[in-house]
């Protein structure tokens, strides 16, 4: 039987089938028909619509001034602005018990 090859990598078609994997960016040409086929059977559709929470003002406000928190705290922690960092912290810690409450964390 014929067995597809890509011509970068040398990976098979077969090994694909068998591991789920390819062997480098050019295996996505070369078994293009095929790996469309798999995602397909695996996820329903051949295109990625990620992962989205539906999240409230509030929820969406809250995970962003955390996310701003954590690097302010990273830039803090490069500048040594060691009584910054604990106040930062201080901050992460509250607004983190505040999410993780939500089941936002």
């Amino acid at each position: 039987m014929y067995d597809k090859v890509c011509k970068n990598c040398g990976t098979l078609l077969s090994e694909f089938y068998n591991t789920g994997m390819l062997g480098c960016e050019y295996c996505y040409k070369a078994f293009e028909k095929e790996v469309l086929i798999a995602l397909k059977k695996i996820q329903g559709r051949t295109f990625h619509t990620g992962k989205t929470q539906k999240l409230s003002g509030l929820d969406r406000e809250l995970i962003n001034e955390y996310n701003r928190l954590i690097k302010e705290k990273e830039l803090a922690t490069l500048d040594g602005r060691f009584s910054d960092i604990r106040e930062l912290a201080e901050q992460i810690l509250e607004l983190s018990e505040e999410l993780k409450a939500r089941g936002l964390l």
